[in-house]
């Protein structure tokens, strides 16, 4: 996936309300379209997608403490847990939690469509004559 950008009038802005272009030089263009003038400064920044995701440490722990609270001292050591290494097998449910959550978020059409915004370091001033 390529780069996206978006821009807002203030560098402080929680949220940039103008979307997400292919390029700085989009970006510009759109802000003269706002009535951004040359010379005037606005802020740039990179679109970095959400990319949401289930812990499978955080669910076994969950599981461990239903089952204690359920059953009492004969759940300890469920699920299987080695000292200084945590969950056996963590690694494999990890992997089929991330197909299964992202195979889910895609049926249901509930893929994040936001994103966060890392500024440039300095705002970007309007050129006079735009390519």
């Amino acid at each position: 996936m390529s780069k996206k950008y978006s821009w807002t009038e203030n560098q402080t802005d929680d949220i940039w309300y103008h979307g997400r272009f292919d390029s700085v030089k989009e970006c510009i263009k759109d802000a003269m379209g706002y009535g951004r003038k040359p010379g005037e400064k606005i802020a740039i920044g990179i679109c970095k997608d959400y990319l949401p995701c289930l812990d499978a440490d955080s669910l076994l722990d969950q599981v461990s403490e239903d089952a204690y609270e359920e059953v009492g001292e004969v759940a300890e050591g469920w699920p299987e847990f080695e000292n200084r290494k945590g969950y056996k097998y963590v690694d494999k449910l990890q992997e089929k939690l991330d197909k299964a959550f992202s195979e889910w978020l895609k049926e249901t059409n509930q893929v994040p469509s936001f994103y966060r915004i890392e500024p440039f370091a300095d705002l970007v001033v309007i050129p006079k004559i735009l390519d």
